[in-house]
């Protein structure tokens, strides 16, 4: 009997959200910010001689393989076809997530990241950072069917505090913060709120696909403008001026929530107005928009108080470390 059990990180964005995204990143090129944190996605596989079974505590789901070909309808049926590609039909799959999956912080990328690696194990290959970050983003895009950027599987297998640049003819660049006290710094004033509520990504982000493939003058005007707010603000931070950065992620909040009638609603707007009015220096929604987790940054020293006054809104408001990479074991 053997075991493999492997860790992804979670990620949140602080710049160029959207710019990752088709046909705009293939016809101008994105730019964006991220950094993994200190929660994650869990994918454990225990080899037994029963019919592969893969269960899901946060959709409450499982599916077991069977001899019968079946079309893959669901999503869980779906995960489970990856494993019977590489010939793993028997034994348990179990996954598991600190966060509520659809709450913006990547958490789809992160468990096809971890399941990439865990699959690569099992088969005895081994791949770069770069390589599950491709994988993963091929596997989200053609197998499950989810709208995506290349920013989510990609910074995810690689990790870090990181700017990355994505030109248009598909290679990807990406730089890590040198300045570990400046990523340390910002980590420690950071809060995570949830809103309560998810959202499937890809509808979120529908509108502003559609509008860029139309070649919507105002959508490309303001993607582009995105992306270069995501290049002056990695400036800002080599610089040392961390206050231009914190400038620069209201900035691109209040350009991503004209993308399209769905990234913001009056809910999500309350709670960043209420939180730059006590003790935030920067607020924004992370991933596609309307619902899933705020993240708020406070004037220093006041982090204590800004968590507390924003629990009006929520039940669950954390901190996070930042920095996180991918982990896999087996025995």
């Amino acid at each position: 009997m053997w075991n493999i059990t492997s860790f992804a990180p979670l990620r949140v964005s602080f710049a160029g959200g959207g710019t990752d995204i088709p046909p705009f990143v293939d016809k101008v090129g994105g730019a964006v910010i991220n950094t993994t944190i200190d929660r994650r996605v869990t994918v454990r596989y225990a080899f037994d001689s029963n019919p592969l079974e893969l269960s899901t505590r946060d959709l409450v789901k499982s599916f077991m393989l069977t001899s019968r070909h079946r079309k893959e309808n669901s999503f869980v049926e779906r995960l489970t076809g990856l494993f019977k590609d590489k010939g793993i039909d028997r034994g348990r799959v179990a996954i598991n997530s600190d966060v509520p999956p659809g709450s913006g912080l990547g958490s789809s990328s992160a468990l096809v990241v971890a399941m990439t690696r865990l699959l690569s194990e099992a088969s005895g290959f081994t791949i770069t950072d770069s390589e599950a970050g491709r994988i993963a983003y091929e596997t989200e895009r053609d197998r499950l069917n989810i709208l995506l950027g290349k920013q989510d599987p990609y910074a995810i297998a690689i990790g870090g505090f990181k700017f990355m640049e994505f030109d248009t003819s598909g290679s990807i660049r990406y730089e890590f913060l040198k300045d570990g006290r400046i990523a340390d710094h910002i980590a420690e004033n950071s809060l995570l709120l949830y809103t309560g509520g998810t959202r499937e990504s890809s509808r979120v982000l529908e509108e502003q696909v559609r509008k860029s493939r139309a070649g919507d003058s105002k959508i490309m005007s303001k993607m582009e403008s995105l992306k270069r707010l995501s290049m002056e603000m990695w400036d800002s931070l080599k610089q040392g001026s961390i206050d231009s950065f914190y400038a620069g992620i209201n900035r691109g909040w209040e350009i991503k929530k004209t993308l399209g009638s769905r990234v913001s609603n009056p809910a999500v707007d309350d709670i960043i107005s209420y939180a730059l009015k006590n003790g935030a220096c920067a607020a924004k929604l992370l991933g596609g928009g309307s619902k899933g987790f705020i993240l708020m940054i406070s004037e220093d020293g006041k982090l204590p108080q800004l968590q507390r006054s924003m629990s009006r809104f929520s039940d669950f408001i954390i901190r996070v470390s930042f920095g996180d990479t991918c982990t896999i074991y087996r025995k």
